[in-house]
């Protein structure tokens, strides 16, 4: 399934550490706290585990699980984002 995260981060370590967990997941920026990517069920709640761990009080972390068909669906205005599927994952 493919996966969309989104976060807020009060502090910017905070923000640094999240981030580095979802790079770790193969998950790919395409705004500035916004990250897609394709994960099977258990490297998601791996995922999650690790981000609850990282996460304090006043931080939030949403995640939104897409099928296949809907993402091929997606529309873009602007500049393209390139998505490779040749992208290693850091284990």
């Amino acid at each position: 399934m493919y996966l969309i995260a989104t976060f807020d981060c009060k502090f910017k370590t905070n923000k640094e550490n999240i981030e580095k967990t979802l790079q770790h997941f193969g998950l790919r920026k395409i705004q500035s706290s916004l990250y897609v990517g394709e994960l099977d069920n258990n490297e998601c709640s791996q995922m999650l585990k690790n981000i609850n761990e990282i996460i304090k009080e006043n931080d939030s972390f949403i995640t939104f699980p897409i099928c296949q068909k809907c993402f091929s669906k997606k529309e873009t205005c602007g500049r393209e984002i390139k998505f490779k599927n040749d992208l290693f994952r850091v284990y």
